[in-house]
């Protein structure tokens, strides 16, 4: 199978779409100052401040991460939905059929999610060395690439998903809303920080991820929940079972592909016109 130009335009338009950079790197970046300069209240740098700041930094990767990708499905889902005309063109008259469409898209978004990850990832390092003079990485990068390869894959099938959803049902003024889902997800994982959800956070899509992704960014053992309260405190909480927790994600992402896939199918049903854009 060989790649086509769409690849390299869907890339280049989600890297230069002032909506998607808006809100996965400029609304971020202000949760980054808020994490670094209001949030953590240590004004002196020993030995055991250096361990706080390494899980407190652990944190911030995790989170701030989720957020950002959370924040990208806000615009990918709009764009998803504009782009479901062009696509029956595009994939009828041109050598780009349905499946490779699908697989450069994806793609494309999956790349350029990370990239603005990555992004928050350097003002996290930068901003944390600008107060403490210190440059903290992740405990393991490659398992801290891991979960955030599952949480961009999970936030764009989710995008995807409810895109699709308002093509099927043709209720283009649910659009608002359907964009941001993601969002709302994100910041219920978000609210970890703070809420224990307990057993219920496996059956929340993103909500077991910031867990995987904190043991991989600090190399402790994160709790269910109260993040913050972890961190601060020397009180026992309830560990996340990191297996479950893995489990959830895997299921989560093969039930959204599994109901893109059928709304995609069902899709082909809807006339152009009836599409309002």
């Amino acid at each position: 199978m060989v790649l086509t130009a769409y690849l390299k335009y869907k890339l280049k338009e989600l890297l230069t779409n002032a909506e998607l950079l808006g809100w996965s790197i400029g609304f971020i970046e202000f949760w980054v100052f808020m994490w670094v300069f209001v949030f953590t209240q240590v004004s002196m740098v020993d030995e055991w401040t250096k361990v706080f700041l390494q899980v407190n930094t652990g944190l911030a990767y995790s989170f701030l991460g989720v957020l950002s990708m959370a924040a990208a499905g806000t615009g990918l889902t709009g764009s998803i939905y504009r782009s479901s005309v062009p696509m029956r063109y595009i994939t009828k008259f041109s050598k780009l059929g349905p499946a490779l469409y699908l697989l450069e898209d994806f793609l494309a978004s999956l790349i350029a999610i990370l990239i603005y990850v990555l992004v928050i990832f350097v003002s996290v390092i930068g901003l944390s060395y600008a107060r403490w003079g210190l440059i903290v990485l992740p405990h393991s990068p490659v398992g801290v690439f891991a979960g955030l390869l599952m949480a961009a894959v999970t936030f764009y099938w989710l995008s995807y998903a409810f895109s699709l959803l308002i093509v099927v049902t043709r209720r283009t003024r649910a659009l608002t809303i359907a964009s941001y889902t993601p969002l709302i997800l994100g910041f219920t994982a978000y609210s970890q920080l703070w809420i224990d959800f307990g057993s219920a956070a496996y059956f929340i899509p993103v909500a077991p991820l910031v867990g995987l992704l904190t043991y991989h960014g600090t190399g402790a053992h994160p709790p269910t929940g109260t993040y913050l309260g972890w961190l601060y405190s020397d009180k026992l909480y309830p560990a996340l079972n990191l297996r479950l927790a893995a489990a959830s994600s895997i299921t989560w992402i093969a039930v959204l592909i599994v109901i893109s896939l059928l709304l995609l199918r069902k899709s082909r049903g809807v006339s152009i016109e009836e599409i309002k854009l």
